[in-house]
């Protein structure tokens, strides 16, 4: 057990315990006056949950769990497929299984599988060896996930594979003429996008993101209260459950998707800060997790894992503060949820063995 805890590496722990503490103080104070109430506590559950995870993973050698990535995407694809026929409808969208009263979405386990399998199939030969056939069959990996997940619908989690699209091919030393045919056949499928596979709302989401005062009363009312919190913040805040958006449940979804406001609300500008400089700690790190990789396959992971983390909290952040339209993209540590929990330390265990293999060689 001492050889375990000596595998976690001290930087990205103590980061980690940080934005953990920040976040079940969030929580704490977001449920109350709510049905709510214990809501930190469950995600307490969670996290501890999530660190036996991540200490059981940081001793593996990465090795073998690249080797078992195949048949785990396999098995994530077998699940998407199946929670759209037996799955727990939930708000207009099938995303759960529902087992003993709790409920899982593969979805957030699956964007890490997806870039574990990616990394592996393209870090196993050497980089001169792959060729463009290769990175565009890795790019089909990744799309076709997000194809079943959009058909949910959960447009905001099919985004959040978008790093492994962009990251991975880019480390492979894609030429900027293919970039830019990507980034051409984005534009243009966004287009298509908008005429064919849009639904209304989620149209509408948009258009409430370019004009939240157009509809205060229905959808723009989100993004208008989170702002109205976010302002009251100030500097330093108005003090731990003092914040009236929150505590008089102007707020909503304040557990999850809109957390964040919560906190700046409390914690004011300085905070924010905070906050925000310790997430830019755990990408620092994550990065030098990447560097420090002994083989291709785990510095594409780590680099992804990065990208993932960045895009969750650019999107998040963005959101509560109406710069981006609202996708309901978890704030990790922050935002309750049992799955996208799980998923992040997951993710995180494995960059500890990286680290720690790192260390041993």
């Amino acid at each position: 057990m001492r050889e375990r805890f000596r595998a976690l590496d001290s930087r990205l722990l103590w980061v980690l315990l940080a934005l953990i503490v920040l976040g079940t103080l969030t929580l704490y104070s977001a449920g109350r006056n709510t049905p709510q109430a214990g809501i930190w506590l469950k995600q307490s559950l969670w996290n501890l949950l999530g660190v036996i995870l991540m200490l059981g993973l940081a001793t593996t050698d990465p090795r073998r769990i690249f080797r078992a990535s195949f048949p785990a995407y396999l098995l994530g694809l077998v699940a998407l497929a199946a929670v759209l026929v037996v799955g727990r409808k939930i708000g207009g969208a099938t995303r759960w299984f529902v087992v003993a009263g709790q409920s899982f979405q593969p979805s957030e386990l699956m964007k890490w599988i997806t870039l574990l399998y990616v990394a592996h199939r393209l870090g196993s030969r050497p980089a001169d060896a792959v060729g463009r056939l290769e990175i565009f069959g890795a790019v089909g990996l990744v799309v076709f996930p997000m194809l079943l997940i959009q058909r949910q619908p959960d447009l905001g989690m099919a985004l959040s594979f978008l790093p492994i699209l962009l990251i991975i091919p880019l480390m492979k030393g894609l030429r900027a003429r293919w970039v830019a045919a990507l980034l051409l056949l984005a534009v243009v499928g966004g287009f298509g996008a908008w005429k064919v596979a849009l639904k209304p709302y989620q149209k509408h989401r948009v258009m409430i993101f370019l004009d939240p005062s157009a509809d205060l009363q229905g959808k723009g009312y989100q993004v208008n209260q989170s702002r109205i919190a976010i302002g009251a913040g100030g500097l330093i805040g108005k003090g731990f459950t003092s914040g009236s958006q929150t505590q008089l449940n102007f707020l909503p979804v304040k557990t999850t998707d809109f957390a964040f406001s919560v906190w700046a609300e409390e914690r004011g500008f300085l905070g924010v800060l905070l906050a925000l400089g310790l997430f830019g700690l755990l990408l620092s790190r994550i990065l030098d997790a990447a560097r420090a990789a002994h083989t291709n396959a785990e510095a594409y992971f780590c680099a992804g894992a990065a990208g993932i983390f960045a895009l969750h909290l650019l999107v998040n952040v963005g959101m509560v503060a109406g710069a981006l339209p609202n996708k309901g993209m978890v704030l990790p540590f922050f935002s309750a949820g049992g799955s996208s929990t799980l998923s992040f330390f997951l993710a995180l265990g494995l960059i500890m063995g990286v680290l720690y293999r790192s260390r041993v060689k």
